[in-house]
């Protein structure tokens, strides 16, 4: 005969409990980022510390984001701060924690401004520049979330090459586009730099196709998450307190 298990509300409860903060840390945090997001929008302060210099700001500050969501998969929402309006040399995107013992926001980690958040931890973020092969593929780099160490740690890069946007590389002497190694044929060959995955030849050596999806697979296989974005302006601020 088999055995029937009591389900035990209590006991159910707690295991539940366990899985979202205690009211008054949940409050904490908030406040914190409130206060966070208040000195970005109002004294253009980062959550590092460093004030932006009014040289530095290039139209509306408006026109940066703010956001209030679980981007690393640790249960506990992050605030996202990205810098915009400003030369490319001194756009970035922060992600922001809060320490529950020392009371205070801690920086997780930064990224380019338009870097995708997925599911597992994972953030694939674009290079600030696209001067190479690839045409259309912007080049962009994987970082994962360590719980260990509360921070975003640097994964892995790739860059590639289009042959319909450059038959020839142009950068040496119009080498001709690596049909070789381009087994199954879809006109592109990616340079992954990443000393932990051993299919990655760096930089200077090309790879097929089905080595990349094996890398992005390998380095970041969650799902995008949607970041709903609000202006850094003061009604940015009142909807962020509803977050």
């Amino acid at each position: 005969m088999k055995m029937m298990h009591a389900f035990c509300p209590a006991a159910a409860l707690l295991a539940l409990a366990a899985l979202w903060p205690a009211p008054a840390q949940a409050d904490a945090r908030h406040e914190a980022y409130l206060k966070t997001a208040q000195a970005f929008v109002e004294q253009h302060r980062l959550p590092d510390g460093e004030t932006i210099p009014s040289e530095e700001i290039d139209g509306d500050f408006a026109g940066n984001k703010m956001a209030i969501c679980d981007v690393d998969g640790d249960g506990k929402p992050e605030l996202l701060l990205s810098f915009t309006t400003a030369p490319m040399a001194s756009q970035q995107e922060f992600v922001c924690g809060f320490d529950e013992g020392a009371g205070k926001i801690t920086v997780k980690g930064t990224a380019f401004p338009g870097a995708e958040y997925c599911t597992g931890g994972c953030v694939k973020e674009p290079a600030a520049h696209n001067q190479g092969l690839g045409g259309d593929f912007w080049p962009y780099a994987v970082s994962q979330y360590d719980p260990k160490t509360g921070k975003y740690e640097a994964r892995g890069s790739v860059d590639a090459w289009s042959k319909k946007a450059y038959p020839t590389n142009p950068y040496e002497n119009d080498k001709p586009f690596p049909q070789n190694i381009d087994a199954v044929g879809d006109g592109f060959v990616y340079f992954i730099d990443d000393e932990g995955f051993a299919g990655a030849k760096g930089m200077d050596k090309p790879v097929d196709t089905p080595v990349y999806q094996e890398w992005i697979k390998t380095r970041c296989p969650g799902t995008p998450i949607k970041v709903d974005w609000i202006p850094a302006n003061g009604y940015g601020l009142k909807e962020l307190e509803t977050k």
